[in-house]
């Protein structure tokens, strides 16, 4: 048979372009927000996340691919990312909506309890939360009938 020349098998296209890790999180965060392009989005957080696991942004990427999983309603993808997100970035901006939308993500998921609970550490952990904030919990609150 004839010798065929050996193909290196074809790289799969980057996620995330090259540049500074802020480029990359505004890529990626652009695809979630102005595109409105989740499974996109997604790859493109995760990616972030791996590549970048000490920078300042990270535990905002973490948050936003919660999101886009909690947008497509795959809650319990959702809640896994935001729990990590929550757990790894406690000093992260976003760790208090990573706690509200794990909340959501269980009370959407019928774990009422489990919910309740991430709702309760939130008022204690964040008290001077933002109005928005604390309305949005205590809507989810009232919602999941927590005590």
């Amino acid at each position: 048979p004839p010798a065929t020349a050996s193909v290196a098998p074809s790289q799969p296209p980057a996620v995330l372009p090259q540049g500074t890790p802020q480029s990359q999180y505004d890529y990626a965060l652009s695809l979630m927000l102005k595109q409105q392009d989740f499974a996109r989005a997604e790859q493109a957080l995760r990616a972030f996340v791996r590549q970048h696991p000490q920078d300042k942004l990270t535990g905002n990427a973490q948050y936003w691919l919660g999101e886009t999983y909690y947008v497509r309603q795959s809650y319990q993808d959702a809640a896994f990312a935001l729990a990590e997100g929550y757990q790894r970035y406690t000093k992260s901006g976003k760790a208090p909506d990573s706690l509200l939308k794990l909340g959501m993500s269980l009370s959407r998921m019928e774990k009422l309890r489990e919910a309740c609970t991430a709702f309760s550490r939130f008022l204690s952990k964040y008290p001077k939360a933002n109005a928005r904030l604390k309305a949005r919990i205590d809507r989810e609150r009232r919602q999941a009938k927590c005590r």
